[in-house]
């Protein structure tokens, strides 16, 4: 019983966890730390996985595609392997082309 209560705890410190660095990491995009993402100029379109786990609380995924559907696929993918996530949307964003 005691190993289960310990599974228990490291399972929702896991959970914790991976919320707060989605949560930290879409700040992060959406402040363009960096000045990595443009609003016009030459700029080719990036898609990005957010989650939501409760309330109004989104967090992003680190991966970037290339392309709705492979992003799309990945939302499927993620939706299946952690069913404690509420909700998952795909994001376009502007980036930056490199010359």
């Amino acid at each position: 019983m005691n190993s289960l209560v310990k599974a228990s705890e490291i399972f929702c410190d896991n959970i914790k966890e991976f919320r707060r660095a989605s949560e930290l990491y879409k700040s992060m995009l959406d402040k363009n730390f960096g000045g990595r993402f443009c609003i016009d100029g030459h700029c080719k379109t990036i898609f990005t996985v957010e989650i939501k786990f409760d309330g109004n609380n989104w967090g992003t995924t680190p991966e970037i595609f290339y392309s709705e559907a492979e992003a799309k696929l990945e939302a499927d993918m993620l939706r299946m392997k952690y069913p404690f996530i509420s909700e998952f949307r795909v994001v376009a964003r502007k980036e930056k082309e490199m010359d």
